[in-house]
Parts: C-alpha cells; structure tokens; sequence
C-alpha cells in the first residue's frame, strides 16, 4: 500500500509540471551521508530522573530511487516509545521523504503520527524545478530551496561550521502544514558530549524554531552534532512545559565518512 500511495501522489505532483523541467538543479556539497547510513536515538524524559521512554530512528535507503529521471534518496524516520509505556501514551511515527540526490531538493514528502489518540496522514508533492508544492489542500509556489520537515535536517548537515563564529545563523526554508517558513541554526561553538557510545567532539548549534507554532521560544532546543565530515546529530535536547526531552545516538552503520570525532 506505501508503495502504490507513493506512485499515486508522483501522478499528481507531475501532471501539474509547468515551464522550466528543464532547468537543472542546483548542487549541494554533500560530503556528510549517502546512501545505507542508519542512526538510532534512545528519547529519555528528565524531570527528577531520567527515564528511557522510546527510540527514534534515520534511515537512508540502500539503493536510489527513480522519479522523473531523477536519482533520489529515499529517507526514512521512525518514532515510537518503549512498549512499557504504550498503555500511557503510544507514540509510532514514520516519516519519508524522496530527495534529489545532488541537490537535496525533495519531491515527495510523507508523514504518519500516532501519538495517544492524536492520529494525522499528511503528504506533500514538490516540483523544485518550478518551485511548487501540492498538499491535499491546495497548490502553491514555494521559495526557491525549500525542504520538507524531513530533508531540512539531512539538508543542515552539509552546511560548512569550520570557520563558523558564535552567533552566526545559518538559514534555510521548509515548508510544514502548507506554509513554508524561515528556520536554520545558530553556531554556539564545540564541546565533548558523553553518551553511551562514548564521548564525541560535537559542533552546538541552537535551532532557530518556528516560534508559536511548536515552540514557545528560541531558546526551546540545543543540538550537538559530531564535529567531522559525517556531522551526525549526537544529542538534542529540548524543553517542554513539564521537564525536557533529550535524545542521544545510540548506534550508528553506514556511515558515509568514517567516525573521527569519537575520543
């Protein structure tokens, strides 16, 4: 079913091609992943202890995928809590997204929430070469550049922080419940973040999150990723309005550099 739902939505998104399919895309300089790099989170909650509540997982396909004679990445991510805790509150998520493999461009994106008794379907179709995206509601033009929820975070670990100085903000576009929005990340600077792993040198980054629309602030969420070619997130932490949420890499394959950053 997953599979005939993703050439159905390729019908439409390509029966509305307009002037300029013929353009190029532009190049990403992506030295950071490729194609069967798969990465796990272990989500703990933390109020007066940490609890270990779910897993959360980032596949990268094996093999590209052919849309419209494009090469594409078909990324996967998954969500669900420990089975323990599914009579309290049941959390399986799946997301994907089919990008561009030189531009990191997307062409279809595809989510999937069940979280308690919240459940919501959702699909977006993009066409990068004319800049539009077609949801279940409507179609509309797009920024040039611009990723779904997904792809967005592939899409920062290309971005170069060798030389990056402390409150530099880099930005991108996404587009998220048929609205497209201005996001990135602002470099902090490097430290040494222990996990389970071991401890790794990691870049800080600080979100900079659609304000009222998940997040009451900007100050709401930290990332680490690991500071080498590969710039895998290693942990994120984010506040809620009771305790926070942290997740940490718990294993990792695939990977398309090799790991330089652990110590």
């Amino acid at each position: 079913m997953r599979k005939l739902l993703f050439y159905f939505l390729l019908l439409l998104g390509f029966v509305l091609q307009v002037n300029g399919q013929d353009k190029t895309l532009p190049s990403a300089n992506n030295t950071s992943f490729s194609y069967g790099e798969d990465i796990t989170y272990k989500l703990t909650y933390s109020l007066y202890m940490d609890v270990s509540v779910g897993e959360v997982n980032f596949q990268i396909m094996p093999k590209p995928e052919d849309i419209k004679g494009n090469k594409c990445m078909h990324i996967v991510a998954t969500g669900n809590t420990y089975p323990f805790y599914d009579p309290f509150y049941t959390v399986r998520d799946r997301y994907e997204s089919y990008i561009d493999e030189k531009s990191l461009l997307p062409f279809v994106f595809m989510r999937n929430v069940h979280e308690g008794d919240f459940k919501f379907n959702d699909f977006v179709v993009f066409n990068p070469f004319s800049n539009i995206a077609k949801s279940k509601k409507r179609t509309q033009h797009i920024p040039p550049g611009t990723w779904d929820m997904l792809s967005i975070l592939y899409y920062a670990r290309t971005l170069d922080y060798a030389d990056a100085k402390p409150g530099q903000k880099f930005t991108m576009h996404t587009f998220i419940d048929d609205s497209t929005y201005t996001v990135g990340v602002k470099y902090i600077g490097r430290e040494t973040v222990k996990t389970e792993m071991g401890t790794f040198r990691c870049i800080k980054l600080q979100p900079i999150l659609i304000i009222g629309h998940v997040f009451k602030s900007d100050s709401d969420m930290m990332l680490w990723i690991s500071d080498d070619n590969n710039h895998i997130p290693v942990q994120v932490e984010s506040g809620i309005s009771v305790g926070a949420v942290k997740a940490q890499v718990s294993k990792y394959s695939g990977l398309k550099n090799t790991m330089t950053a652990k110590l």
